[in-house]
């Protein structure tokens, strides 16, 4: 019988997903919306654009200089983009308008000071 094996925990965060990685899959996510991605594939990019986001709200959480009120707008973030992921999984990844808004306001949240 095969045993798990437990993996120490380390005293560092893994490194975030870099800001480039989240823009490339929001540009996926409005092209599937504009194209012809089936649901299976827009599933696909709502785990990733989930996956890139929480690892960038977790390391900007983890800083000591991180306000309590930046930490709620992420976390709140979060919580909206966990709502739409849902949607967009029950619908069978159904992109909405609203969630497409909504991508407007990552860059603020995951910490892409370049863009605008």
């Amino acid at each position: 019988m095969p045993r798990l094996t437990l993996v120490p925990p380390t005293p560092h965060q893994p490194h975030p997903c870099p800001v480039e990685e989240v823009r490339e899959i929001i540009a996926e996510l409005y092209e599937a919306r504009d194209g012809e991605t089936d649901g299976p594939a827009v599933l696909w990019l709502v785990n990733d654009l989930m996956t890139c986001c929480e690892s960038r709200v977790e390391a900007h959480d983890a800083d000591p200089a991180a306000s309590h009120q930046a930490i709620l707008a992420r976390r709140n973030f979060l919580s909206r983009l966990t709502g739409f992921a849902e949607d967009i999984r029950r619908s069978n990844g159904e992109i909405s308008d609203e969630f497409l808004a909504f991508l407007a306001t990552t860059p603020a949240a995951i910490g892409d000071y370049t863009t605008n």
